[in-house]
C-alpha cells in the first residue's frame, strides 16, 4: 500500500465504517481544518501508534500538503508526546499528589522551537495525546487551541482524526500488515 485510496481498498468488509470515516475525515469538502493541520495530526497519530505500513502510506501522503519543517514538527510531537503522555498520565493516576510537587526536570524545549505554527503544533500534541489517553494533556492541548482562536468543533475534529487513524492501524495490525 502506498497511498490513501490503496489503504481504503485493501480495508476488509469488518471495517467498512472505519474506511468511511477515514475517507470522510481526511476529505477536504466541508473541513474544520486545514489541510496541513488534517494530515499533520493525522501523521503525528500514526507515528504514535507505531504501525509501519500507515506510517508510510501517510508520509507518502503528506508529500505535497507538509513542508519540510512541518514534518520535522510532526515527528516532534510525537516523540515529545511519547514521553509527556506517560509522565503526566502517570502524574494523573498517581494516589500519592506529592508527585505533582515536583519538578518533572524532563527537556520539553522542542514544545516551544518547533519552528512552525504554534496552533499547528499543538494540533499535532493533541492528537498524540489523544492517541496515548493522557487526560491532563489533551486537556492542557486542547486549552491552548481554544485559548488560541480553535473551536470546539475543531478540537474535536483532532480527536476524531487520531481515533480514526488508531482504528485503522488495529485494522492492519489485525489484518497482519506490517
Amino acid at each position: 500500500m502506498q497511498n490513501l485510496e490503496e489503504l481504503k481498498s485493501a480495508m476488509p468488509q469488518y471495517a467498512r465504517d472505519v474506511k468511511i470515516n477515514l475517507g470522510t475525515l481526511v476529505s477536504q469538502e466541508n473541513q474544520a481544518l486545514t489541510a496541513k493541520q488534517v494530515f499533520g495530526a493525522a501523521l503525528t497519530s500514526a507515528y504514535v501508534t507505531k504501525q509501519k505500513s500507515l506510517i508510510r502510506v501517510l508520509e507518502n501522503e503528506v508529500q505535497n500538503i507538509l513542508s519540510e519543517a512541518e514534518v520535522e514538527a510532526v515527528k516532534s510531537s510525537a516523540a515529545l508526546m511519547g514521553m509527556n503522555n506517560i509522565y503526566y498520565r502517570f502524574l494523573h493516576i498517581s494516589h500519592d499528589k506529592e508527585y505533582g510537587q515536583m519538578p518533572a526536570g524532563l527537556r520539553m524545549q522542542g514544545i516551544m522551537n518547533h519552528g512552525i505554527d504554534k496552533i499547528d503544533f499543538e494540533i499535532f500534541s493533541l492528537a498524540a495525546s489523544v492517541v496515548n489517553g493522557c487526560g491532563m494533556c489533551i486537556d492542557a492541548h486542547a486549552n491552548q487551541l481554544v485559548k488560541h482562536g480553535i473551536s470546539k468543533t475543531q478540537v474535536q475534529m483532532v480527536a476524531k482524526i487520531a481515533a480514526v487513524v488508531n482504528s485503522v492501524a488495529q485494522v492492519l495490525v489485525i489484518e497482519n500488515q506490517e
